[in-house]
């Protein structure tokens, strides 16, 4: 029986490399054994937060047919950048909006046109945090896209928002046109107290 032993150093060593790649092959079975069967991967998620349903609950009372709600809509299919920009320019510009999503966009029924971006208020941010999405925001009202600031805690009621979110597509804003033709003033055209066509659609010459 002792004849098998390894009797030199480098019978040891090969022994010892050999005793080890058994004891690993064995561990990785045990643990395969242990797991059991692998799991499901995925389980369903909330696709909004308790604000974001209240949020989403309101705009549609107050704007009904009259403009169709978006939630989540990401700011790359939002805004597309200035052609006119140095390389180094579009490269920070894409950098600044990339993965960024506003909470709701406003679109007219008939050409789905966004007309009004809404921003929850959120008070839990940081100071970098919040004035990072104050520039985002900013980078949209500069395109003459107008943003109402909407919190649902405000108790503010349906018909409030209708108004105010009315009043801000009434406010004639300063749009920088991207081909270099200077600033072009939209003049828009809203329903007033009669009974306007195309569902109570607000219209817009631009």
């Amino acid at each position: 029986m002792t004849d098998l032993l390894p009797v030199s150093l480098l019978d040891w060593l090969m022994f010892s490399l050999v005793l080890l790649l058994v004891l690993l092959v064995l561990f990785g079975l045990l643990r395969r054994l242990w797991r059991g069967s692998p799991k499901q991967p995925y389980q369903q998620k909330l696709l909004f937060s308790p604000e974001s349903a209240a949020a989403l609950r309101l705009l549609d009372e107050a704007m009904g047919t009259q403009l169709r709600v978006f939630a989540a809509v990401s700011m790359s299919e939002l805004l597309e950048l200035n052609p006119k920009l140095k390389k180094a320019h579009r490269e920070q510009a894409w950098h600044d909006i990339y993965g960024e999503k506003m909470d709701f966009v406003l679109c007219s029924p008939k050409d789905l046109k966004a007309r009004v971006v809404v921003a929850l208020i959120d008070d839990s941010l940081s100071k970098s945090d919040g004035r990072r999405r104050q520039q985002l925001l900013q980078h949209i009202q500069d395109t003459g896209l107008p943003v109402v600031h909407l919190s649902p805690k405000d108790g503010l009621s349906a018909a409030d928002l209708r108004a105010e979110i009315l009043d801000t597509l009434k406010q004639p804003r300063a749009i920088t046109a991207p081909t270099g033709q200077g600033r072009v003033e939209p003049v828009l055209s809203l329903p007033g107290e009669e009974a306007p066509d195309d569902h109570d659609e607000p219209r817009f010459r631009l």
